[in-house]
């Protein structure tokens, strides 16, 4: 049985590749270690990409791969985390790009985007999602927390309050607010580059996005505003 199911996954696995599909699930059963049963989810980007991921007793996270979706076709709307290919370095500064249009016919580019280490990205029906470098997954299934590079949702992912950023090079150190991430219109409530240690207030509900920061501390006693 156990042979037979890894036959079914690498079938699927091969039609995908071969029909060049955009952004699939195929969840099949296969046999674990102590042969109980697994459920492994295979993940396919229309540029041939593909991924598995398996852990017994749990159904492994769906991971969006380096390539092209059209949200609402080959990705269900909604917010993403998208993180850097850290290829085996364990760089946690290397960066993750990808650009956003407002529609599949790349007419009208909302940006093109770059984060340290991971950033976060709402999707709506209908956009045009280019993973340049890196690979997404569903927010909610991302399980951030508060590191000194990346973006992250007071609230969720981190606490309101105030903190103390301190850069991590002579050049200095950015933050930037944002009130959602869509991206376009007015989202950014506040951006600013240090070369000295700086405090910074991140209310409930703000996104706080790092860059070369060596380290964030919580100031004792504050809280969101």
């Amino acid at each position: 049985m156990r042979r037979k199911c890894r036959y079914i996954a690498a079938l699927c696995a091969a039609a995908c590749l071969g029909a060049g599909a955009p952004a699939q699930v195929y969840a099949q059963e296969a046999g674990g270690a102590d042969g109980a049963e697994t459920e492994v989810t295979f993940t396919a980007g229309n540029d041939g990409a593909m991924t598995a991921a398996a852990e017994p007793g749990k159904i492994a996270p769906v991971r969006y791969e380096k390539g092209s979706y059209v949200v609402g076709r080959d990705i269900p709307a909604g917010e993403y985390a998208v993180f850097a290919s850290t290829d085996g370095d364990g760089n946690p500064y290397r960066t993750c790009s990808f650009t956003l249009y407002k529609n599949d016919s790349d007419e009208k580019r909302i940006g093109t985007f770059r984060f340290e280490h991971h950033g976060l990205v709402t999707l709506y029906d209908g956009q045009h999602l280019v993973l340049q470098s890196g690979y997404a997954v569903p927010a909610g299934e991302a399980k951030l927390t508060l590191a000194p590079y990346g973006m992250y949702l007071a609230g969720r992912d981190m606490e309101p309050g105030s903190y103390l950023l301190t850069p991590l090079t002579a050049d200095g150190g950015y933050f930037a607010l944002y009130n959602d991430v869509r991206y376009y219109y007015d989202y950014q409530d506040d951006y600013r580059r240090f070369l000295e240690p700086t405090v910074i207030t991140v209310s409930e509900g703000q996104y706080l996005e790092l860059g070369n920061i060596a380290s964030i501390v919580k100031l004792e006693g504050s809280g969101g505003a």
